[in-house]
């Protein structure tokens, strides 16, 4: 989650945690994967792919449970696989397609699984909601560390929760990737200093609670 901005740009303004880097090897073991599915099934799981790669441009994409998946920080955002009678969207988790309501026509959902034609790639907008549910489940921790997202998968702010409250260190971001806030909290109420930061990495104002 590289800002794209300068390399001193970067150092200076303390460019938000990198998502893990997707490898050439995990681009092609899906490249390979894929090349072994029969069409029409190929050419829907291609749509598919690209649809999720606009959608996440700063996602890793890789194999993950043998399927072609896209992940962020570690986690499974969405994954996709062919079948002999239909496609399958996976969201990585069992409650984002029920919590996201409304169907396509022509696809069917279990617990885990949203099931589509082999002819028929799933729209944009489909994609875009389950993806949004998913990185929203993501961030949705009440002890340890938090993420939270842009729609585009980058990091929005990172830090610690302790019982369902902030509690620690925080950072927030742009969606450019350059470091926009940082301050400190003790069981959810603001403490220490608390500054912000122009693009540039220039201290703007700096505030002691």
């Amino acid at each position: 989650m590289t800002a794209p901005t300068s390399s001193s740009r970067s150092a200076r303004s303390g460019a938000r945690p990198a998502a893990t880097t997707a490898t050439s090897a995990s681009v092609k073991a899906v490249d390979a994967k894929l090349a072994k599915v029969a069409e029409p099934h190929r050419t829907t799981l291609l749509a598919l792919r690209a649809t999720l790669r606009e959608l996440l441009p700063h996602a890793e994409e890789c194999l993950k449970y043998g399927m072609a998946a896209f992940t962020v920080q570690g986690k499974g955002v969405a994954a996709y696989e062919a079948f002999k009678g239909h496609c399958s969207y996976f969201p990585m988790s069992g409650g984002v397609l029920e919590r996201v309501t409304g169907l396509p026509a022509g696809t069917s959902a279990s617990k885990g699984t949203l099931q589509f034609p082999v002819d028929r790639p799933l729209s944009k907008a489909v994609v875009r909601r389950r993806v949004r549910a998913r990185l929203d489940e993501i961030s949705d921790v009440t002890n340890g560390k938090r993420f939270e997202f842009y729609d585009d998968g980058s990091v929005k702010a990172v830090g610690s929760m302790k019982d369902g409250q902030p509690h620690g260190a925080w950072t927030w971001y742009r969606q450019d990737g350059t470091r926009m806030r940082t301050g400190k909290f003790a069981a959810g109420q603001q403490v220490g200093t608390w500054q912000t930061w122009d693009r540039d990495g220039r201290l703007v104002t700096s505030t002691t609670y």
